[in-house]
């Protein structure tokens, strides 16, 4: 019986709120939808710079003229810089067939030489990847004896740094201030609903009723409202993955696939979400209304 009366007050109030309850579930898939895409772009940028940090090279040609000792005395030179994680020598023959691989030519046919330079191949350590590290490093390097030029990407580096930051800040900010607002609008759902019933409440208490046992239909309220806006996230992530592919695979003819797994993770988080705003409501205005009005 008290389940019963549980899961019909829960109905009964959400039909009473039943404008301001869809105005919350629409603002709370709009607002999880955004969080949860937020989150996927960030998993994305951080994964693409941690991809980027896996390949990061960097390129030391040596001058061509150099001896097999000076180039075994600079690669020694080299495996003391302490942020150096991997030294790969290409020589001049190695040079000429990654050239033929990239471009398919044979540099000798083009040139009736090979004009190409020996040179190092050189991956850091993960979080020596800092631009300000990397500049030292390639500055130590230059300075080495036999040492002609140093390339790295450097502007790409700069880039990612300061726009992994820049992710960090916003998407954090956006966030934030979108669970604020959705606990905003499922608390003003559940104060209307423990309005609209303060004398029923009042009664119940003057009955005996515990405290937990009253709060539950509206815990139980905020909890479907949460959910049901999680579900609309759900349903809008999966429209915007569509109308991304039909482009992306128009220019790029490659696909994004949209996981199922984030139905449930919008779903799960509006729910969580709706049980402790309406909680926390419903313990704030239960009582002052109750006492207000009886």
């Amino acid at each position: 019986m008290r389940f019963t009366f549980i899961i019909k007050q829960t109905f009964i109030n959400l039909w009473t709120a039943r404008l301001p309850v869809l105005i919350a579930i629409f603002t709370i898939g709009i607002s999880l939808s955004i969080v949860i895409g937020m989150g996927l772009l960030s998993y994305k940028a951080f994964t693409s710079f941690d991809m980027f940090q896996d390949k990061f090279e960097i390129e030391v040609f040596l001058h061509p003229n150099l001896t097999q000792e000076e180039i075994h005395r600079l690669q020694n030179e080299l495996s003391d810089i302490h942020q150096i994680k991997m030294i790969n020598f290409i020589s001049k023959d190695e040079a000429a067939r990654i050239f033929k691989e990239e471009f398919g030519e044979d540099i000798y046919e083009i040139l009736d030489e090979n004009p190409l330079p020996p040179s190092y191949h050189i991956k850091l350590y993960r979080q020596m990847t800092h631009p300000d590290i990397v500049d030292n490093v390639v500055k130590r390097i230059s300075e080495l004896q036999g040492v002609e030029d140093v390339k790295y990407h450097k502007e790409i580096l700069i880039l990612m740094e300061k726009y992994s930051r820049l992710i960090i800040l916003v998407g954090t900010g956006i966030i934030l201030a979108l669970i604020i607002a959705m606990n905003v609008l499922i608390k003003n759902t559940i104060k209307l609903s423990v309005y609209a019933r303060r004398k029923q409440i009042a009664i119940l208490q003057q009955l005996g009723a515990g405290g937990f046992f009253i709060r539950l239909p509206y815990i139980f309220e905020g909890m479907i409202e949460g959910a049901l806006g999680g579900a609309f996230a759900g349903f809008l992530l999966n429209l915007f993955f569509q109308l991304i592919n039909l482009s992306v695979q128009y220019i790029f003819d490659i696909s994004l696939v949209f996981s199922s797994s984030i139905w449930t993770v919008a779903i799960v988080a509006g729910a969580i979400i709706g049980i402790f705003s309406s909680s926390r409501a419903a313990k704030s205005f239960m009582y002052l209304f109750a006492k207000e009005d009886y």
